[in-house]
């Protein structure tokens, strides 16, 4: 059974580094879209002698595939572009992998230039989305030509949707593409967030306070700096941590107070970053540095460690969380007030900010992004037969396609009524089931009636608001999120009472009015006498991840989604209601009210303290 809106399109990552390199943004959000149903294919950076794609599965748990492409003429992708041969050889490697796997809808997620006339291509010929993940001022990087660069505006203008990381390049590729959003670097909280009580062999004799620093040793760091701060200082201990890559460390390799201890593998980073007093990021100013949204940050304060950085024009947004220095003196003097800036009210202050930039929190930016996309596919064709002239037709969408059917909804609005016409019965079973409720918290239709191959319901039309848009409002203040949280249960209440499972409860379906929500399309809703075919992928990113319904689950997911200022307590009940094993869920309407109504006061307190 082939399924078009309600299928998660397959993401096919065409990246700046490798996978096996150090673990970033790139393998970060790769991980998060696999964990919430795509398909990933993530590409290698150099390729081999030939014109056959190698793949093999990254990872047993979620769709993560390595592949690397042939060629038969070699290039760097950092200084090289792709001629016509070049790119064609790598097309018909995508064709292979497309009818290997299946690929019908995607999103092509591109972190280089380099790889402009392959995307470009796919987006012609399949509809293929294209997303260009600006992460860095590509020119500021020594091993970066300007020749390979070239292909960038054409990029940027063409991509569906640009993603910047920090607030000066979406200043700058916004000016070329409308449709670009700002997706900062974040934080794997729990990762990083680690007391171990073992201390790495390196730091055994080491004495205190530990400076320390991990991640790429190359030209940007400013190791100058580092010898100042060291010369100045040594009765503290420099840790610096990453491979040596392009970085003139001559000077500090020899001092007595500069251990420079290589590469670490990205799970036993926590262990060095516990027993760091102060953690820096010594980066010289450059257009490179100033474009760069340090994922360090949000790792560094996912620990609750005190910061000191350079001024540098994107942390001025962070300087609440972090002390900004230029000169030696005022790193010298940045660092003594962090080595005592450990009470109780500032370490939780960074570790809820943190909690609050975490990579679960992009992703659903990303998922936002993706949504919006593929939510409307336009009306170009006429799938049914249409009920209203075509300038009264607002949407128009393929839903599935089941025993050889397509399918389809189209939505027309006409003097402040909302026509909703579907294939075969679906507007039909939606009247029927919202006939069974009076409640506010589901659409009053004005009539359904069916003809021939279809069915249409007619609504109202009210100045609805989608979920996304509605989050501030939501999040207010914790009484606000309690009374939203405190509807949708009553809700659900609702449904259990009439035996009804909507199926299909996801952002998309909750809308607000007047700060109350309402849960739409019940067209694929089921009782127990009543029925229906569940398209794969029925309930969006909100489903179990089990396959099976579970309005409460769904629900979770929602509350999960809207939480942004993340209550620990509200996301303590939100986990009992998402966690993956259905036997250990609390289902339990009555016994989820009052696990609510506790975390607001809880909330409440916290707040007040």
């Amino acid at each position: 059974m082939k399924n078009y809106y309600f299928d998660f399109p397959d993401i096919l990552v065409f990246p700046v580094i490798d996978w096996p390199y150090r673990f970033q943004r790139p393998q970060h959000i790769s991980t998060q879209l696999a964990a919430h149903g795509h398909r990933v294919f993530y590409f290698r950076t150099y390729f081999l002698h030939g014109t056959q794609p190698v793949y093999q599965s990254i990872r047993d748990d979620i769709p993560i595939f390595d592949v690397q492409f042939g060629l038969l003429v070699p290039k760097d992708n950092n200084a090289d572009q792709l001629d016509t041969d070049s790119k064609d050889t790598l097309l018909d490697q995508v064709d292979l992998l497309r009818e290997k796997f299946n690929i019908l809808k995607a999103v092509c997620f591109v972190d280089l230039p380099f790889w402009t006339p392959v995307v470009m291509e796919l987006q012609k010929k399949y509809a293929w989305k294209v997303f260009y993940n600006s992460m860095d001022h590509l020119g500021g990087f020594s091993n970066v030509t300007s020749y390979m660069l070239e292909p960038e505006d054409e990029l940027i203008k063409n991509s569906d949707l640009v993603l910047t990381t920090s607030r000066l390049l979406f200043n700058e590729k916004s000016q070329l593409n409308s449709k670009c959003i700002l997706v900062p670097n974040g934080t794997d909280f729990d990762h990083f967030n680690y007391s171990s009580r073992k201390l790495p062999d390196e730091l055994i004799d080491m004495g205190k306070p530990i400076i320390g620093y991990y991640g790429a040793i190359s030209d940007w760091l400013d190791t100058e700096l580092i010898y100042n701060l060291a010369s100045a200082r040594p009765n503290w201990e420099f840790v610096l941590i990453g491979r040596l890559e392009s970085a003139d460390v001559s000077r500090i390799r020899e001092m007595s107070n500069v251990f420079l201890l290589g590469e670490k593998p990205y799970e036993l980073l926590p262990e060095y970053l516990q027993h760091f007093d102060v953690c820096i990021i010594p980066f010289k100013k450059s257009l490179l540095t100033e474009a760069t949204n340090p994922v360090k940050l949000f790792e560094y304060l996912s620990a609750g460690k005190s910061i000191v950085a350079t001024d540098l024009n994107e942390l001025r947004y962070y300087q609440e969380y972090v002390r900004l220095a230029s000169s030696v003196s005022e790193w010298l003097e940045a660092i003594e007030h962090a080595l005592g800036d450990y009470s109780p009210t500032q370490v939780a202050k960074r570790l809820s900010f943190a909690r609050q930039n975490t990579w679960d929190e992009r992703m659903l930016s990303i998922e936002d992004a993706i949504q919006s996309i593929f939510q409307d596919q336009g009306h170009a064709s006429t799938p049914l037969p249409l009920i209203l002239p075509d300038e009264y037709l607002v949407s128009s969408r393929l839903l599935t396609c089941h025993d050889g059917a397509d399918y389809w909804s189209l939505v027309y609005e006409k003097d402040n009524v909302v026509y909703k016409q579907t294939s075969f019965d679906l507007a039909e079973r939606e009247a029927r089931f919202l006939s069974r409720f009076e409640s506010d918290y589901f659409p009053q239709f004005i009539e359904a009636r069916s003809e021939g191959g279809y069915s249409i319901i007619t609504f109202g039309k009210s100045q609805l608001q989608n979920l996304h848009d509605a989050l501030p409002l939501i999040n207010a203040s914790v009484t606000e999120l309690y009374t939203f949280i405190f509807h949708c249960l009553n809700m659900l209440v609702l449904l259990q009472a009439k035996a009804v499972t909507h199926r299909n409860i996801c952002r998309e379906n909750i809308l607000m009015l007047g700060g109350r929500p309402i849960l739409q399309d019940f067209g694929w809703a089921v009782s127990e006498h009543e029925h229906y075919f569940a398209p794969f992928g029925l309930g969006g990113y909100e489903r179990s991840p089990d396959g099976c319904f579970s309005d409460v689950y769904s629900m979770g997911k929602i509350f999960e989604y809207v939480n942004r200022p993340h209550y620990r307590a509200f996301d303590w009940v939100i986990s009992l209601m998402t966690v993956k094993d259905a036997s250990l869920r609390i289902t339990d309407l009555s016994v989820l009210k009052t696990l609510f109504n506790t975390a607001l006061q809880v909330a409440l307190k916290e707040s007040e303290g």
